[in-house]
Formats: C-alpha cells, sequence, structure tokens
C-alpha cells in the first residue's frame, strides 16, 4: 500500500476540545506517517534494473499504455525518485492510471485534489476519485471518505457526522488502522440518534 508522504494540510473544526483536537490530529495523521519506499521498491522490481528504477524506460513502457506502469512514473515524479520532483507531472500519469482502474492511483487523485497538490484543489473531483476507489473496498480511501465529511472540506467547512460516521466504519471493516478509533472519537461526539441513524445507514448498505 502507497502511504501519503507529503506535508498534510490540517483543517479543524472550532468546537473541538482541545482533547479532541489532539485525537484528531493524531489519528488522520496517523495512516499516512509510513515511509514511501515500500511502493517505490515495487516499482524497481518491476521496472527496474540493478536496484534502481530507470525513468526513460519506464516512460516508455508508460507512454505505451502499461498501467503499472504509468502508477509508478507518477509514484517517481510524486516523490522525486531518480528524477526531480514534479507533482504535475505525477498527477498527469495517475490520472491516466486511475481511469483505467488502478485503485492506488484513484486513492491518490483523491488526497492531490483535495490538497491541491500538483493540481488546482477541487472537492467534487477528489470526492470522484476516492468514492471510485472505495468502491473496490480500498482502506484507505474509505477513511479518507471519512476524512473529508468529518473535517468539513466543502465551502461551509462545517463537520458531517453521519457522513463521515459511516465511512469511517466502513474503513474499520476494511481493516484500516485509526478507524476504530475515530469511530469512538465522533461517538463521543455525537447524540444517540445521530449514531443510530448512521448505524441505520450501514445497516441497509451492507451487501
Amino acid at each position: 500500500m502507497f502511504f501519503k508522504c507529503f506535508n498534510f494540510k490540517r483543517r479543524f473544526v472550532s468546537k473541538h476540545t482541545r482533547f479532541s483536537l489532539t485525537v484528531f490530529v493524531l489519528l488522520l495523521w496517523f495512516p499516512f506517517s509510513a515511509i514511501c519506499d515500500e511502493d517505490y521498491d515495487r516499482c524497481v522490481s518491476i521496472f527496474g534494473s540493478d536496484g534502481t528504477l530507470t525513468i526513460e524506460s519506464l516512460d516508455i513502457s508508460a507512454s505505451n499504455g502499461n498501467v503499472d506502469a504509468e502508477y509508478c512514473l507518477a509514484v517517481a515524479y510524486h516523490e522525486g525518485k531518480n528524477v526531480s520532483r514534479n507533482r504535475i507531472e505525477a498527477v498527469k500519469w495517475y490520472l491516466r492510471a486511475g481511469q483505467k482502474g488502478h485503485l492506488e492511483a484513484q486513492y491518490w487523485l483523491c488526497i492531490l485534489y483535495r490538497e491541491g497538490i500538483g493540481v488546482e484543489a477541487n472537492a467534487l473531483e477528489s470526492r470522484y476519485w476516492c468514492k471510485r476507489a472505495a468502491k473496490k473496498n480500498h482502506s484507505k480511501a474509505l477513511y479518507a471518505l471519512g476524512q473529508w465529511y468529518y473535517g468539513g472540506y466543502d465551502r461551509n467547512m462545517n463537520t458531517d457526522y453521519l457522513n463521515a460516521y459511516v465511512w469511517f466504519a466502513r474503513a474499520v471493516v476494511a481493516g484500516e488502522p485509526g478507524a476504530d478509533a475515530m469511530i469512538q472519537l465522533l461517538e463521543n461526539q455525537m447524540t444517540d440518534l445521530q449514531i443510530l441513524e448512521a448505524k441505520k445507514i450501514m445497516e441497509r448498505n451492507l451487501p
């Protein structure tokens, strides 16, 4: 799994208590705090030689429509691995891979459009890509949608407790670390009626 490795622009809602805010920061950061070498190493094992990813040959494979090469080229530009870091170019290749159904690329498009990195921030595009990955039960995409609604990334910047609960709960089922703690945090902030309604929504959407 390719983790988040850039600086996460945190947005907070003023009504959180000091304790809740601290927990919120830790939990939102936790799923994205790992080192980003794992995906790069995987790309090297597929497209590299002598432990190095050769950008020229990778670019040829990506230009010929190889979806894994498209994603790996995006990773290289995203992180500046064996090439100058270029987030605009990374988005270009994430888009190509994402349009072909690459789940990790779709997840990253959700994050990059949300944070406005390599592309102008766009809430609709962000949610579109995250929901595409979430449909395939991508645990980090499910968690990111919970972040969306909890962090209030829409224009009104208000927390949508019901949607946040539903997406974090789905992330728990998918095995995403930290999602269960977000559910506990939400249950301390929601009314009993809100929690009941969220659980009913979950039940209606179970396969």
